[in-house]
């Protein structure tokens, strides 16, 4: 059960990081510039990966699969970094929300533009 929640609520061209543990009161990092981090081609290989080689990863473009496999986690970094080290809040609110382990935080997207809710949080 989580215990603690972090929520990115992304506006326009902005994220703001919030905090809450338990049922204190939420508390939020300033607002910082948010850019999307990925190109097209990114996407189009991360949406290939996750949605047909993850079906069936036996004998299809093994050598393309590798390739993105080894992106993932530049990608994972790179996503990580603008939203929990875009500043001393954000970075003190994660180490906090998961300081009694990753099973006792939920984190939540808020967007309302599909090609951030499309992001994938898994390589967070």
């Amino acid at each position: 059960m989580a215990r603690n929640w972090l929520r990115v609520n992304h506006v326009a061209n902005t994220i703001q990081i919030s905090w809450q543990r338990g049922q204190s009161t939420p508390r939020s990092a300033p607002e910082v510039a948010f850019q999307h981090p990925f190109d097209e081609q990114a996407l189009t290989d991360l949406r290939w990966y996750l949605e047909q080689y993850l079906r069936f990863p036996y004998g299809l473009e093994p050598q393309k699969a590798e390739q993105i496999e080894q992106k993932l986690q530049a990608w994972g970094q790179q996503l990580f970094d603008i939203i929990f080290r875009s500043s001393e809040e954000a970075r003190t609110f994660f180490q906090e929300a998961t300081r009694e382990g990753l099973d006792r935080c939920e984190l939540s997207i808020i967007s309302d533009e599909p090609e951030i809710l499309n992001l994938p949080g898994e390589l967070l």
